[in-house]
């Protein structure tokens, strides 16, 4: 009966520790004008598994004029963009995949024409190939990092290899809040000029870190802005409609 007793009790912890633990939306967002636009409940391509160390949790978007702000919020080490595991392996936070032409296919990195370097210090799940000594921003990607690279290969993209800076990083923000009694929960911002992104159709984000243990993606449509024929056309109607009514009050 106790060896029954302890074999459950090992089993529950063990549970316990493995599962993902999603925090809430830190008051950050909300309080800076960001919308949610993802979280990685459901994720069905990748292990969804380590606890809240490496659990993917949110993202959230911001327009102002031309520039865009993707927001992440992680369980995993968005601060030093490194975590340490009990076994001591060191794990790092990968590159933000983005899309803007609406045509992502999950898990085919060629998809995703951009990247965001956090500017972190990053490696391979091996510790063989180091992605680090970009500068922050915007980059249009040459080549992703290979499949080896990382420990689930379903979780892929996770780092760019070769790229072009297209766009520097613009206010960058990145913090911690704990908010679980025994782990805590991080976020950190890309921003950058999309002035020179063409055919802005869509945007498409994907996220996750060299063990590849938890990933998340998103989708997120931009309001149309209205074109200059189409303003034209509508500054022309109230100046004609103004005519009309100043002409029947005569």
């Amino acid at each position: 009966m106790r060896k029954t007793f302890e074999f459950l009790f090992v089993f529950t912890v063990l549970v316990f520790f493995s599962a993902p633990v999603m925090s809430a939306p830190l008051p950050y967002w909300a309080d800076n004008g960001f919308v949610q636009f993802a979280d990685d409940e459901g994720h069905t391509s990748g292990p969804g598994v380590g606890g809240q160390d490496f659990d993917a949790e949110y993202f959230y978007v911001k327009l102002d004029g031309s520039t865009l702000s993707v927001g992440l919020q992680s369980g995993f080490d968005l601060y030093d963009g490194v975590q340490t595991w009990t076994d001591d392996q060191t794990y790092y936070a990968g590159d933000l995949a983005l899309s803007f032409d609406g045509n992502v296919v999950l898990g085919d990195s060629d998809t995703y024409e951009y990247a965001f370097d956090f500017g972190f210090d990053t490696h391979s799940y091996d510790n063989n190939t180091n992605y680090s000594g970009d500068d922050t921003g915007l980059y249009l990607v040459d080549e992703w990092g290979d499949d080896g690279d990382i420990h689930y290969t379903t979780s892929n993209p996770f780092a760019m290899a070769t790229g072009d800076l297209v766009a520097g990083a613009g206010g960058a923000t990145s913090g911690t809040e704990s908010q679980l009694d025994w782990q805590s929960t991080y976020y950190r911002i890309a921003s950058f000029d999309i002035s020179g992104i063409e055919n802005f159709q869509q945007l498409d984000v994907h996220w996750t870190m060299s063990c590849g243990n938890d990933v998340i993606d998103g989708s997120y449509t931009p309001d149309p802005v209205p074109e200059p024929a189409t303003m034209v056309l509508l500054g022309s109607g109230l100046v004609g409609l103004a005519l009309y009514r100043r002409r029947m009050k005569k």
